[in-house]
Order: structure tokens, then C-alpha cells, then sequence
């Protein structure tokens, strides 16, 4: 049993990665989410510090902030740089997770913050951090957390489809009949946040990072539309966490990092097919 809330549990987390990715990669902004991952161990450190709590509404909240600061920070950077393209992201994320690590190190009693668990996490600790919620039985903490997030962006995605398929296709069409790109962009980029920091603790910010990348852009190969890429997409992320997991528990390695590695591997075999047999990529639209 305690495999399968493993599973749920980061299965969640790949769903809602993996929905809000493909509109990341569509954008030309799935690196972000590099930055986002590094830049709110800050966020995390002065949760804990200004709350003396592990709540995870609280850390939620003011990492999302951080998220949503770095987001802002790297445009308005990228805005003034007269080469754009990842510099600026580059900059961001170097600077605000180099201010974490030190947070990390002055006050790491305080703020009971490990520095592996942040490229790492904690997955296979994810059956033993549970709340009494029934009298004979409890659940992962991490359920009612990662259920949260799922159902936020599947609503979020559902009600905004139409404005979000604008901004990600045809920026100019969608500010031509009143949508605002700006507002949209950066709503996508507050739940993109509000799924790193939630994923942060379980995941790792490694995979937090191949969740959100990987899985889209494999589905972008084969898909030729929005929606059968997110199927796709959301197919691949599950194949990859109970592969993965399954995998390190019978060689003993990391969980994280085999489930990487098996994304990336279905990239390549993904990759290679559609090169090689129908010589040609479909076009998402």
C-alpha cells in the first residue's frame, strides 16, 4: 500500500505538471520553470522562519509569491537585454536560489530545509507523513496537497482554455479582440508557482523540472493539436513515475532520478520513431 500512495501521490503531481507544461513548452518558456524551481527555496526558508510551522498552505502561499517574483523579475530583465533569451532566466534563478542556499546554511535549524531533499525530495517518505483524518486510518499528507493543485489546474485549465489557447497561438489576434496577454501570462505562471512549490518537497526541483519539460515536448511530437498533446502528455508523465519507481525500488537507486531517466528515454524512442517511420513532426495547433 504504501508503493501505491507513492504512485498517487507524485502521479498527481505529474498530471498537473504535465497540463501546464504543454501551454510552457507551446510558449517557449518551459526553462522557466527552471528558474521558478530554484527561486523559491527562498520563499520556502522565510515560510518557515516567519510562520515557525511546517503548514503547507503557508509555504504555498509565500512560495508562490516568489515564483510569481521571479516570473516578473526574469520579463522585465529580458525586456532591457539587448540579446534576449535565457540570460535572463539564467540570471534569475542563479541569483534567488544562491540567496536560498544561504538562508539554507544560517538558519537550516530553523528552518528544517536539507539541501538534498531540495534536489531530490522526499518521495519514499511520503507514507509516513500522514494525517489522522479517519480513526483506523490516515492518509499521506501529501494526498489532500497534491489533490489540491490537481483540481486548481484542471479547473484553471478548463475555464480558461479559450484565452490561454489565444495567448499561446496568436498573441496579436487575442489582443486584438480584448484579452489581455499580460493578465493570462501571468495567472499561468502563478499556478505554474503554486505546482513547483507543492511538488518542491515530494519531487525534488530536479524532477520537479522534468515533469513540467520532458513529457510536453514528447507529446509535441506526435500530437497535432492542444488537446491530444495534454493527453499525451499526461499519459507519458504516469508511464514515467510508475516505470521509474518500480525501477529504483529493484535496483535500490533514486526514485527521481529514475524517473528522469525514463522520460527521457521515452523522449528519445518517441523521438526517434517519428523520424524514422513517418519522417515527418506534427505541428501542435
Amino acid at each position: 500500500m504504501q508503493d501505491i500512495w507513492i504512485i498517487i501521490c507524485v502521479g498527481l503531481i505529474s498530471i498537473s505538471c504535465s497540463i501546464l507544461g504543454c501551454f510552457l513548452i507551446l510558449r517557449k518558456m518551459g526553462m522557466l520553470t527552471d528558474a521558478i524551481a530554484h527561486s523559491i527555496l527562498p520563499g520556502i526558508v522565510i515560510a518557515y522562519l516567519i510562520s515557525e510551522t511546517k503548514n503547507n498552505f503557508i509555504i504555498l502561499f509565500v512560495a508562490t509569491i516568489f515564483g510569481v517574483f521571479t516570473a516578473f523579475l526574469t520579463t522585465w530583465i529580458n525586456r532591457r537585454l539587448p540579446n534576449r533569451g535565457d540570460t535572463a532566466t539564467g540570471i534569475t534563478f542563479t541569483f534567488l536560489f544562491a540567496v536560498g542556499i544561504i538562508l539554507v546554511t544560517l538558519f537550516a535549524e530553523q528552518a528544517d530545509v536539507d539541501q538534498e531533499c531540495v534536489l531530490f525530495g522526499e518521495m519514499l517518505y511520503i507514507p509516513f507523513d500522514t494525517l489522522d483524518i479517519f480513526p483506523t486510518y490516515d492518509i499521506p499528507r501529501a494526498f489532500p496537497l497534491g489533490g489540491f493543485v490537481f483540481i486548481c489546474v484542471v479547473i484553471f485549465v478548463k475555464k480558461a482554455y479559450r484565452p490561454l489557447w489565444m495567448i499561446t497561438f496568436d498573441e496579436s489576434y487575442a489582443l486584438s479582440i480584448g484579452i489581455s496577454v499580460s493578465l493570462w501570462h501571468y495567472l499561468l505562471i502563478s499556478l505554474v508557482s503554486m505546482v513547483t512549490v507543492a511538488s518542491f518537497e515530494l519531487v525534488g526541483s530536479v524532477l520537479v523540472v522534468a515533469l513540467f519539460v520532458i513529457p510536453p515536448a514528447t507529446s509535441y511530437i506526435i500530437s497535432k493539436n492542444l488537446e491530444k498533446m495534454i493527453k499525451w502528455s499526461i499519459l507519458f508523465g504516469l508511464l514515467s513515475v510508475v516505470l521509474g519507481y518500480y525501477i529504483s525500488v529493484i535496483f535500490g537507486g533514486s526514485s527521481a532520478a529514475s524517473i528522469v531517466i525514463i522520460e527521457t528515454i521515452i523522449f528519445l524512442i518517441v523521438l526517434v520513431y517519428s523520424k524514422i517511420f513517418t519522417n515527418n513532426f506534427y505541428y501542435v495547433k
